[in-house]
């Protein structure tokens, strides 16, 4: 080989290009914080010991595992510590993976996503103003069969009973007008996964994306229990119960899979290649229509850099899968627990921990007596606005509070005048006049404080 002579001038040059090309790439891919352990570690335990995470968090970058460990109980009963192997329901992450097959079909030209629905479920209502897009995308209009089914889904079910169900449901706005979250639309696509390749909904995704990603403890749950799956439980700050029985096969194509955070790992790691779609795919796919939402994905921004994700929740579980693809970054969260914090704000400071921007460590507070005249003194209504007001009730010695038509939640006082929310990362004070008498109530959230006024 031809020995090639360099310049001191042609070697500070080639150094000065090869630093430049260096700068660029720790620009363009950020570097998890080698704290990141830590960081996570003090972070999901204050979590945990305030009963406001139970479950497993994982973080991928570049197909390298980097962090994952589980906090709490699979099983508090049965003493089965959550951990790496524990399969969670994953909920509406399912969405993906049908978002996923359309997309297959539509690249096997089986299917077209602005195929009326009517191509697929002729006697459906409303299929022929329905695309599959709209459902892809919840502009369909239908309404979210999952608001109605309580009294149903404790029995097993297939996807057309369900279809059954909720067929004859007037819509709630012309298809493509608006935007409105539901399940509804997935159970369709489901269905119509089914009709175009003459199998089960289960078995295509198994053949599809299953099988060749090697996910091995991922699957969709019917009837049948699944072992080595963690119990559900609700933890509304007063105490941990198992959750409701759902029987899951009335989630079906819309949210009735389980997985561990390693297979979530592996989809994302599928999604960087060709392997699932090919790249036109999965720009379609990743492309939002409204609200942020794509095929079956939201697609925003957070910490300057594009987010693709999705969450699920269903009885006891809460899931969350964030991409970073932008970095190589993904971020699965399973818990077994239906805390509010979950899917909010606890995602949100994983998040920034991994990307080394600030978040917010939950703080310790601690309950103090008062008594039932003290707590007495705060019960009434108070009104934000015109059309919405807040009343705080008294039941048991605690305090709660709830806006007309929606769940209240048990307030603890710290101090006089003082409360804290465990299943929020919320403050509620109140302020009182001359005379002593309670005049405003003030809600605090992450810096922002919303003031009500009290009415009686």
């Amino acid at each position: 080989m031809k020995k090639i002579n360099y310049t001191p001038a042609a070697l500070l040059r080639a150094l000065a290009a090869f630093l430049l090309l260096l700068l660029l790439h720790n620009q363009a891919v950020a570097q998890i914080p080698q704290d990141v352990t830590a960081k996570l570690d003090a972070y999901l335990s204050a979590h945990q010991a305030q009963g406001t995470f139970s479950g497993t968090v994982a973080i991928t970058q570049h197909g390298k595992t980097v962090y994952s460990k589980g906090f709490g109980m699979a099983d508090y009963e049965a003493t089965i510590a959550n951990g790496p192997d524990i399969k969670y329901r994953i909920g509406s992450v399912t969405k993906s993976f049908t978002a996923i097959l359309i997309m297959q079909l539509q690249e096997q030209g089986k299917l077209n996503v602005h195929d009326k629905l009517s191509k697929y479920l002729p006697d459906f209502p409303n299929s022929d103003k329905i695309t599959l897009q709209h459902l892809l995308t919840h502009t369909s209009g239908l309404p979210d069969y999952v608001m109605l089914w309580k009294d149903v889904n404790t029995k097993p079910a297939t996807n057309q009973q369900i279809i059954e169900f909720f067929k004859d449901y007037a819509l709630e706005f012309e298809p493509g007008t608006k935007w409105k979250y539901n399940s509804t639309g997935y159970i369709l696509l489901g269905r119509v996964i089914e009709v175009v390749t003459k199998k089960p909904y289960d078995k295509v995704l198994a053949r599809q994306i299953l099988k060749p990603l090697k996910m091995q403890t991922a699957g969709l749950e019917f009837s049948a229990p699944v072992a080595g799956l963690a119990k559900g439980y609700n933890n509304d700050g007063l105490e941990r119960k198992a959750a409701r029985y759902i029987d899951m096969s009335w989630c079906h194509a819309a949210g009735a899979m389980y997985a561990t955070p390693a297979d979530l790992a592996k989809l994302d790691a599928a999604l960087q290649t060709n392997k699932l779609l090919n790249e036109a795919s999965k720009k379609e796919m990743f492309t939002p229509v409204m609200k942020n939402y794509a095929y079956g994905w939201v697609v925003d921004s957070v910490h300057q850099t594009q987010r693709i994700s999705h969450s699920g929740a269903i009885n006891g579980f809460k899931a969350n899968l964030i991409r970073l693809p932008a970095h190589n970054i993904s971020i699965t969260i399973m818990s077994n627990y239906e805390s509010q914090q979950i899917n909010g704000p606890i995602s949100s400071d994983i998040t920034a921990i991994v990307m080394g921007a600030p978040y917010e460590v939950p703080v310790a507070r601690k309950m103090v007596q008062l008594s039932a005249e003290q707590l007495g003194a705060y019960v009434g209504e108070y009104q934000v606005g015109p059309k919405m007001i807040f009343k705080v009730t008294l039941e048991d010695n605690l305090l709660y509070v709830g806006a007309a038509g929606q769940e209240s939640f048990a307030i603890f006082p710290e101090a006089e005048d003082k409360f804290f929310v465990k299943v929020a990362p919320a403050q509620v004070t109140f302020e009182k006049d001359a005379d002593g008498k309670i005049t405003k109530m003030l809600m605090h959230h992450k810096g922002k404080v919303m003031p009500a006024a009290r009415l009686n």
